[in-house]
């Protein structure tokens, strides 16, 4: 019996020059991620193109903005479940819910937005009720709204990007995922998981272990000691580490379905500081959802299916799913 490998880091990959990349070199760069998707569901990615000094940009308003009165955060306090829009107070959250685990809430509030060009609801799935909601901005700080929009331009590019290397990767057209995305849902979320100044309770942390229930997650996250830990093969936990201007990528439970659990969606959490870190423990970190058209059908991709491997999963719309993920999460409260 072989023996699997547990690996200790996160691959990075470095995607330097994918903009005058031939198909041969984006076929490599592709089989190098779909070996870490099949592995650990997760790598690192730099020479990604996203500004260094857009990054810094956004990490300075996103502190400017936490560190504004909380009644005044509480005047956009997002009202909207599964899309969240606007601002997320601290307890709203128990991500280790939507993996059946009871804990107290996670440690960290949040601001969230969606796809830019959304001037009002809109519904396409009869069922669930409009899943297409309108961003909302706070007046402070001077310039947030401005440079939050740049940076989420720049996710939905890059998003494009791993899309294309994703369909290399599954021997699809290189625009088969591109193309499901031009009405995408994708959110972002800014999370600030503040110093501990107090103890947490048994079982408490930053962000209980969970898998993300779409398609890609894109994430920055500071170094700062209670960061990102992933589950290993074997149990054990991996270190998340990264420079300042990398991105941690890794799939969620949409795209396991979708290919048929080729790729794997796996557990993650972000674990609280040693105590005594002080202000050094303060993090940030931006988690860039990527949903497709919600009123898509995700059915098994054609290149993971065959007569010795029929579908695991029925059809379903990518908002349906999504939806369903978040009402789970809700049951485990009851």
């Amino acid at each position: 019996m072989s023996e699997v490998h547990t690996p200790t880091a996160l691959r990075e990959i470095d995607l330097t020059g994918f903009a005058t990349a031939d198909l041969a070199r984006k076929r490599a760069w592709a089989a190098e991620i779909a070996a870490e998707l099949r592995l650990l569901g997760f790598f690192v990615i730099a020479g990604h193109g996203v500004p260094a000094d857009l990054i810094d940009a956004t990490l300075q308003t996103a502190t400017d903005f936490f560190d504004r009165p909380l009644a005044e955060k509480m005047r956009i306090k997002s009202t909207v479940q599964g899309s969240p829009r606007g601002y997320l107070d601290f307890g709203l959250e128990t991500l280790a819910l939507s993996a059946g685990q009871r804990t107290p809430p996670d440690l960290k509030e949040g601001f969230g937005l969606g796809p830019l060009g959304i001037a009002r609801e809109r519904a396409v799935i009869d069922t669930i009720g409009a899943t297409y909601t309108p961003n909302i901005w706070p007046d402070h700080p001077p310039g947030f709204r401005d440079t939050v929009t740049a940076y989420y331009r720049e996710m939905e590019r890059l998003m494009d990007v791993l899309m294309e290397l994703f369909a290399i990767g599954m021997d699809l057209p290189p625009r088969f995922f591109v193309d499901r995305f031009t009405d995408h849902n994708s959110t972002l979320r800014l999370n600030h998981y503040p110093a501990q100044d107090e103890a947490p309770e048994r079982d408490q942390l930053r962000a209980g272990a969970h898998t993300d229930y779409g398609a890609l997650t894109l994430l920055l996250g500071q170094d700062r000691p209670g960061g990102l830990q992933v589950r290993a093969p074997d149990g054990t936990w991996i270190d998340a580490k990264t420079n300042p201007h990398s991105f941690v990528v890794n799939i969620g439970d949409l795209m396991m379905r979708w290919s048929n659990d080729t790729w794997l969606s796996n557990q993650h959490r972000v674990v609280n500081p040693p105590p005594g870190s002080g202000g050094a423990a303060r993090r940030l970190s931006f988690a860039y959802f990527c949903n497709p058209n919600d009123n898509l059908t995700i059915a098994c991709l054609p290149t993971c299916e065959s007569t010795d491997r029929p579908a695991k999963y029925p059809p379903i719309r990518a908002g349906a799913h999504r939806f369903a993920k978040i009402e789970a999460s809700k049951r485990a409260l009851v």
